[in-house]
This record gives structure tokens, C-alpha cells and sequence, in this order.
């Protein structure tokens, strides 16, 4: 796996801020009752985490939702005065006994996760029985995503329960969606709820 470029100094100000809002968010939004396993299971980073506002104004309680700022797929990056997140890898076995028919992933900023690491997970979620899973692919608005991107449309051939979710053109040429070509603004996060809003309708 390749070495993740640093981020700014700016950027790990934000997660550090986010931090504790994102742990929240995965404490109150992830029960363990069976009514979560009627729901799809969304699990993601701070692009989920920071959004959470508006995909709840979009979608209600229709989603669940575990996202954690620096998680990645399978190696999370490391929080500022907080550590390291556990990895979606991790997380989906925890959560085993808890997933429903549908898992939706948006990760792979913090890791960049390539055909073996991507595989992991599919098994994982597999060996549990989710008959469907929907991965978000990655805006390339920074370099170095293109191959991640690659890898999950590759994977998407191997896995016939997988589906890429095709974040990456919908938001090319987008500049006002984006802060850092991976954080969302306040209209990239409205436009990111619509995204998966409709993606969702479509799954059925």
C-alpha cells in the first residue's frame, strides 16, 4: 500500500475540531437492535461525518450511519490528541449480527485501498451475508485517488454483490462542492445528500 501524502495543517485543525462531533455520531447512530438491520448501514469518514446534518435532512432515519473522522478501509490515519479510528474493516466486524441487506461504504481517502485490501472487506461482508454493497468511488480532485478508483471499478467485477457509486463524476468540475477536493462545502454536502438520496432510491 502506498504512503498516504500528509495533510495540511488547516485540514488536521478541522478533523481535530470534527473529531469528537464524528464519535458522537457513530455512538448515537449505530443501534444495536434489529430494527438496524432493516436499514442500509452506511460506514464512513469525515466526508460522511461532516455531512451528517444533511444527509439526516435528506434521508431521516432511513440510513444508519457510522462514520469517523481519518477511518479508513482497512489502515485509518491518526487523529491529533485522539489516536486512530478503527478501520471499516474492523468496524464491519464488530458490527457482525448487526448489518443488514445493504452496506454502503464511502472510504478509501485515508488508506487508498487497493485489490487486496478492497477484497478483505468484500469477504468480510460476504463471510456476513450482506447481499449487497455500494462503495462510493473518490473524487480525484487530489491526485494519487485514480488508481483507488480503478481498483473498486476492477473489484466491482470480481464481486457480484458490489456496486461502485459514482461520486467521482458527479462531482467533476464541481469547484464549489469542495474545500480541499475531498471535504465538502456547505452546498458539496446538500449535493452530496442528493447524491446518495437518489443512488439509494435506485438500489431500491
Amino acid at each position: 500500500m502506498r504512503t498516504v501524502r500528509p495533510m495540511s495543517r488547516s485540514c488536521r485543525r478541522a478533523l481535530a475540531g470534527a473529531a469528537a462531533l464524528a464519535v458522537l455520531v457513530t455512538t448515537m447512530a449505530v443501534p444495536s437492535s434489529a430494527s438496524a438491520r432493516t436499514r442500509p448501514y452506511l460506514l464512513g469518514d469525515s466526508v460522511v461525518a461532516w455531512s451528517v446534518s444533511a444527509i439526516r435532512n435528506r434521508l431521516g432515519d432511513s440510513v444508519v450511519i457510522d462514520a469517523l473522522a481519518c477511518r479508513g478501509a482497512v489502515a485509518s490515519c491518526s487523529m491529533p490528541g485522539e489516536g486512530r479510528p478503527p478501520s471499516g474493516l474492523s468496524t464491519i466486524r464488530a458490527q457482525r449480527g448487526r448489518l443488514g441487506d445493504l452496506v454502503v461504504i464511502e472510504l478509501g481517502y485515508n488508506d487508498r485501498p487497493q485489490r487486496r485490501a478492497i477484497d478483505r472487506v468484500m469477504q468480510e461482508l460476504r463471510d456476513q451475508d450482506v447481499r449487497r454493497v455500494a462503495w462510493i468511488n473518490l473524487s480525484e480532485r487530489r491526485s494519487g485517488y485514480r488508481d483507488t478508483n480503478r481498483a473498486l471499478t476492477a473489484a466491482s467485477l470480481r464481486w457480484s454483490e458490489l456496486r461502485v457509486l459514482d461520486w467521482r463524476s458527479y462531482s467533476a468540475g464541481r469547484s464549489s462542492w469542495f474545500i480541499d477536493g475531498v471535504h465538502l462545502t456547505a452546498k458539496g454536502k446538500l449535493a452530496f445528500a442528493h447524491f446518495l438520496a437518489r443512488t439509494l432510491a435506485r438500489l431500491g
